[in-house]
C-alpha cells in the first residue's frame, strides 16, 4: 500500500469478513462489469450482510451513497425545488439521492421493507441509467450511472418475483462461519480499528489490483456457443421466466473468468454464475403432471384402498371407539392383543424433518389492503386507516384533514405565491393546498390448515412427512406473526383441532397429538372449512385469510348416500366462493404413480396447487450443480 494513501478505518475491511464467498464474488462482479447493475445480499439477521456491503469502500475508488429505509419519492428521485419555486413562482427540478449517486455506488439496507413501487422505480432507473420525473408540474429527467448493492432479511418480508428478477445477482448468506474467529476479528477491530485495518492492507490492495486486472481482461473474454446453450437449457430447467436470467448468467460467468485472469469462460464459471443469478429466479410452480394412468391402474388402487377400508371397518366392530389397523401377527399366537395405549402409540406418527419453506402464500402477487383489524404482523404491508404507521406518501384529502403532509402541502402552495397576498408571512397556504399523509404498517394474516388424517395417509407413513411440512409452515407463520388454526378430517367428520391462534407452542403440541386412521370424508372437510372461514372472514374484515388443504384429493365417504365421493368433493369445491379467503392445495400423494385428483381440486377451488416436495426451498444449489453436470 502506498505510504501516502489514506486508510479508511470507518468500515470493516472487505478481506477481513470471514466467509461470505458468494457475497464477495457478487460485489466484485458488480465492480468489474458495468453491465451488472443490481446485487442483492440475502440472509437472516446478524450474518454480516450490512458489514460486507459497507466494506466495499475499502476496495474501490467510488463513493457509497446510502438510501435510508423511510426515504420518500422526492428524496430519492428528486422533485420540486421549493426555494426556487418561492422566488420565481415556477416549478424547477431538484435532483434527489440518485443525482448524487451518479458515477458511484448505491447502498440500500433492508430493501425488502421499502414500498414495492419505490423499489421497482429505483431498480428501473438504475437499469435504464436515467431518472424520469413526472410530478407536481415538473417534467424532467437526468442520467444516473450507478450500481446498487442491497441487503434483505427474508424472515422480515419477501419481495415479489418481478422485483427480485431485476436483481442481476442474489447472494445468499447463511452465517455458518466459525463463530470463534468472527468474535476474535470483531474484538480486534473494536480495540484498535487502525491497527486491524493495517493488518489487512495487503489483502485489500491485492483485491483492488485483481479488480483492475479483471476490468482490463473483461472486453477480451469470450464464451463458447456450447456454454451459451448450457445457460439457456439451465434457465429453462430452473423455470426462470424471461431473458434476464440468461443474460445475467452469461455476464456473470464472463466476469468470473476475468477475475480469474482468463479470457475464456469455462464450465465452472457457468456453474458459479448460475448459483449467483438463478437462486432468486427459480420458478417453484410444479412441473406438468405425468400422462394420465390407465383406468385399470386407477381401479387397482381403488380396490386396494377399499380393502384397507374394509379392514378398518372390521376393526371398528371390535374397537368401537377408534379405527385401528390390524396389528401384525407374530409367531406367538397365544399372546393377548396389544392394549389400547400401545395401539394409540402406533397411530400417533412422529413429526418428520422440517425445512425452509417457499413463499407458498404468494405474497408477491398480493395487492395492498386498505383497511384491516389486524395490527400486528410481518406478512404484508397494509395502508393504515389511522395516524399510526410509517409515512410513505401523500394524497388529496378525502375528508377533514387530521394528518397533514406538510412537505407536500408546501410544495403545492409554492407555485402560487406570486399571485397570493402574503403580508408578513413567508408563505400563504390555502385549503386547496392541503395534502394528507398516507401511512403504512405491517400486518399478518390467518392461515387455516385442513389436514387429511385418514388411514390411507397413515398406512403409507406419509403422515410423518406431512407433519414435518405443517410444522415448517407453522414456524414460518410464527415468524410472520400470523394467526394459524388447524382442522383434521378422518372417519366421517371434520374437527376443529385448533382455532386461529398465534401460539406456535400450542400448535406444535396439537400437531404431535393428531391421530391418524379411518376413512376420508373430503367433501365434509371442504364444507366445514368453507363455513368456518366464511364466518371468520366476516368478523375480520379486510384481513387476508388462507385455507391450506393437505390431501391427495381422494375420498371414500360421500355426504349423500350412493354418490361418488371424489366427484362429490370436486362439485362442492367448485361451489365454494368466500370473499377474502384463498385456497392452497398441497398434494401429499407419494410414489411414482400419481393421479390428478388434488390438482383438479385446486382448479375447482380456484386456488394454488403444490406438491409436498415443492415446499422445500433449501436444495437449490445442489439442484443447479446436478443440472449442469
Amino acid at each position: 500500500m502506498p505510504s501516502d494513501a489514506v486508510m479508511d478505518t470507518t468500515s470493516f475491511p472487505f478481506s477481513a469478513v470471514l466467509g461470505m464467498d458468494d457475497a464477495k464474488k457478487a460485489i466484485m462482479c458488480a465492480l468489474v462489469n458495468p453491465k451488472i447493475k443490481c446485487v442483492l445480499i440475502k440472509g437472516r439477521s446478524g450474518v454480516a450482510k450490512s458489514t460486507i456491503a459497507r466494506s466495499v469502500r475499502g476496495i474501490c475508488e467510488k463513493s457509497i451513497v446510502n438510501v435510508p429505509l423511510n426515504v420518500a419519492n422526492e428524496q430519492l428521485f428528486g422533485g420540486m425545488d421549493i426555494e426556487s419555486a418561492l422566488k420565481t413562482g415556477s416549478p424547477a427540478l431538484k435532483k434527489g439521492i440518485l443525482g448524487r449517486a451518479d458515477g458511484n455506488l448505491i447502498y440500500f439496507d433492508d430493501v425488502n421493507l421499502a414500498d414495492d413501487t419505490l423499489t421497482m422505480s429505483l431498480l428501473d432507473s438504475i437499469l435504464c441509467g436515467r431518472v424520469i420525473i413526472e410530478r407536481e408540474g415538473i417534467s424532467s429527467s437526468y442520467s444516473v450511472d450507478a450500481a446498487l448493492i442491497a441487503t434483505m432479511n427474508p424472515e422480515e418480508k419477501e419481495m415479489s418475483d418481478h422485483i427480485m428478477d431485476r436483481f442481476d445477482i442474489c447472494a445468499n448468506s447463511s452465517g455458518e462461519e466459525r463463530k470463534d474467529e468472527v468474535l476474535r476479528r470483531n474484538m480486534s477491530y473494536s480495540d484498535d480499528p487502525s491497527l486491524f485495518c493495517q493488518s489487512y492492507s495487503e489483502e485489500e490492495e491485492e483485491i483492488k489490483n485483481k479488480i483492475k486486472r479483471a476490468k482490463r481482461i473483461l472486453p477480451t473474454v469470450r464464451i463458447s456457443d456450447d456454454l451459451i446453450q448450457i445457460i439457456v437449457e439451465l434457465c429453462g430447467k430452473i423455470g426462470a421466466a424471461g431473458h434476464r436470467g440468461d443474460i445475467s448468467v452469461a455476464n456473470t460467468a464472463m466476469t468470473l473468468a476475468a477475475l480469474n485472469d482468463r479470457d475464456e469462460v469455462i464450465k465452472k464459471d457457468v456453474e458459479e454464475a448460475a448459483i449467483l443469478c438463478l437462486s432468486h429466479r427459480r420458478n417453484y410452480s410444479p412441473p406438468p403432471p405425468p400422462p394420465e394412468e390407465d383406468e385399470k391402474e386407477e381401479e387397482e388402487q381403488d380396490q386396494e384402498e377399499e380393502k384397507e377400508d374394509e379392514k378398518e371397518q372390521n376393526d371398528d366392530k371390535n374397537e368401537p371407539e377408534e379405527d385401528w389397523d390390524e396389528p401384525e401377527k407374530d409367531d406367538k399366537q397365544d399372546e393377548p392383543p396389544p392394549n389400547m395405549e400401545g395401539m394409540l402409540d402406533e397411530m400417533l406418527f412422529e413429526i418428520g424433518e422440517q425445512f425452509k419453506v417457499i413463499d407458498f402464500l404468494g405474497q408477491g402477487d398480493k395487492k395492498r389492503i386498505k383497511k384491516t383489524k389486524s395490527r400486528m404482523g410481518r406478512r404484508e404491508t397494509v395502508e393504515s386507516c389511522d395516524s399510526t404507521g410509517r409515512y410513505s406518501g401523500y394524497r388529496m384529502p378525502r375528508e377533514r384533514v387530521s394528518d397533514v403532509a406538510l412537505d407536500a402541502t408546501i410544495r403545492e402552495a409554492a407555485t402560487h405565491q406570486r399571485s397570493r397576498e402574503k403580508g408578513s408571512m413567508a408563505i400563504n397556504i390555502e385549503e386547496s393546498d392541503l395534502r394528507e399523509k398516507v401511512r403504512e404498517r405491517r400486518s399478518g394474516c390467518t392461515i387455516m390448515f385442513v389436514v387429511d388424517a385418514s388411514g390411507s395417509i397413515g398406512v403409507r407413513k406419509r403422515m410423518v412427512a406431512v407433519k414435518g411440512a405443517i410444522l415448517s409452515m407453522l414456524r414460518e407463520s410464527y415468524v410472520k406473526r400470523d394467526r394459524v388454526g388447524m382442522m383434521a378430517f378422518r372417519r366421517s367428520s371434520t374437527e376443529v383441532i385448533l382455532p386461529p391462534t398465534k401460539s406456535v407452542e400450542y400448535s406444535h403440541r396439537k400437531l404431535e397429538e393428531l391421530p391418524t386412521g379411518g376413512k376420508t370424508p373430503l367433501g365434509n372437510a371442504l364444507t366445514e372449512a368453507g363455513c368456518y372461514m366464511a364466518t371468520y372472514s366476516k368478523h375480520h374484515p379486510g384481513e387476508s385469510c388462507y385455507v391450506v388443504l393437505l390431501t391427495d384429493g381422494r375420498a371414500n365417504v360421500p355426504m349423500e348416500s350412493g354418490s361418488d365421493a371424489i366427484s362429490e368433493a370436486q362439485e362442492i369445491a367448485e361451489k365454494i366462493k368466500i370473499h377474502g379467503v384463498k385456497w392452497i392445495v398441497i398434494d401429499v400423494a407419494s410414489g411414482f404413480k400419481r393421479f390428478n385428483h388434488a390438482k383438479e381440486l385446486a382448479m375447482k377451488l380456484e386456488g394454488t396447487y403444490f406438491r409436498l416436495d415443492d415446499l422445500n426451498a433449501e436444495n437449490l444449489s445442489a439442484g443447479v450443480k446436478a443440472l449442469i453436470s
